[in-house]
C-alpha cells in the first residue's frame, strides 16, 4: 500500500508490507469504459493492483466501484478482469450506482457498512486518490492504505493533477453552494 503523501512511492508489493494493519476490504475505483464498454488501460492497471493487493492478503474482499452510462457497469467490467485473473466470484462485490468519486465514496459506504466492513485498502490513480481518501473517510469509512497506479506519461500525470485540482474547487464550490 501507498503512502499517498510521497510521490514516488514503492511498488505496492514492497510497500504492502510496511502496513501491518488488516483490512476488510480493497475498493477499486472505476474509470471511464471505452468504445462498446471495454476496459481502458487505466481500468486494467487499477483491477491489476487491486488483483495483486488480494493475492497479497491485504484483504479477502474486492469491492469494484462504478457506475457508468453505457449498457455495462464499470464495476461488472472490472468484475471480469478480476475474475480472468483468478479470484473468486464470493471474494468481489459490485457497486453499479455512482458515476463520481463523491458517489463513489457514499455508496462503496453504505454497502460495506451494511456488513461490517468499514476498513479499506482505496486503488486509484495516484494523482486521484488524496481527493479519493478524503471523500472516503468523510462517508465513513476509514481508509487505513492507498495503492496507486502511476500515470502512463509525464503528460497524463500533469493532466490528472489539473484535473484533480479543478474537482476539489469544484468540490469546495458545491459543498458552499449547499450551506
Amino acid at each position: 500500500m501507498r503512502n499517498s503523501a510521497s510521490p514516488r512511492s514503492a511498488p505496492a508489493e514492497a510497500s504492502a508490507a510496511l502496513n501491518h494493519e488488516a483490512a476488510d476490504a480493497i475498493v477499486v475505483l472505476g474509470c471511464q469504459l471505452v468504445g462498446g464498454g471495454r476496459p481502458s488501460e487505466r481500468l486494467r492497471r487499477r483491477v491489476a493492483l487491486g488483483v495483486g493487493l488480494y493475492r497479497e492478503g491485504a484483504a479477502p474482499l474486492i469491492v469494484m466501484s462504478g457506475g457508468g452510462a453505457g449498457a455495462s457497469t464499470e464495476a461488472a467490467v472490472m468484475r471480469d478482469l478480476a475474475r480472468e485473473a483468478g479470484v473468486p466470484e464470493t471474494a468481489v462485490l459490485l457497486e453499479t450506482e455512482s458515476r463520481n468519486t463523491f458517489e463513489n465514496a457514499a455508496y462503496t459506504a453504505r454497502l460495506l457498512h451494511a456488513i461490517g466492513k468499514p476498513r479499506i485498502v482505496l486503488v486509484s490513480d495516484r494523482a486521484h486518490l488524496p481527493r479519493a481518501a478524503r471523500l472516503f473517510r468523510r462517508a465513513g469509512l476509514e481508509v487505513i492504505g492507498v495503492a496507486g497506479v502511476p500515470a502512463s506519461s509525464m503528460r497524463r500525470a500533469f493532466g490528472a493533477v489539473l484535473y484533480e485540482i479543478a474537482s476539489l474547487m469544484r468540490g469546495l464550490f458545491r459543498r458552499r453552494r449547499l450551506s
